[in-house]
């Protein structure tokens, strides 16, 4: 990812399943399936990450999954972008999503990203320990400013 000569600051972001960010909240641990490396969301119904990216132009979030989780997220999932909602819309027939344009904004300060889903299931428990809530298996956000 390049940085902005105005701001050094990175003009996108990815967060990859494999390698979450520290300060990651609300995200399972990496899994790895059929589908490859990802990370299901929970047990709360909002994902957050606060980064640091170049805010002064307009931006694209693609959301990639694994998987759904609960089949009435499939149309129901939105991004909250430093409090401003944009939904995330099916793109083609596969499992990606996106969101966007995402204003532009001023200042250098962090940018609050939170993954909304409404819908969360438990898998099958095994013996008697309760399962963790889950929401959506996150292959890949990219957060970056339009082709």
């Amino acid at each position: 990812m390049t940085q902005s000569s105005a701001t050094r600051l990175p003009e996108g972001f990815i967060f990859e399943a494999a390698n979450p960010p520290p300060n990651a909240l609300h995200f399972h641990a990496p899994e790895e399936g059929p589908e490859g490396i990802f990370c299901w969301t929970g047990p709360g119904a909002e994902a957050v990450l606060n980064i640091r990216i170049d805010r002064r132009y307009p931006l694209r979030a693609w959301l990639e999954l694994a998987n759904f989780g609960n089949p009435a997220n499939r149309d129901a999932l939105s991004l909250i972008v430093d409090g401003d909602l944009y939904p995330l819309m099916r793109r083609g027939p596969g499992q990606n999503l996106l969101a966007g344009p995402i204003l532009p904004r001023e200042g250098d300060e962090p940018t609050q990203l939170v993954i909304r889903v409404p819908h969360l299931h438990s898998p099958p428990a095994e013996g008697h320990r309760a399962a963790p809530l889950r929401g959506i298996a996150i292959k890949r956000l990219s957060l970056i400013p339009p082709d």
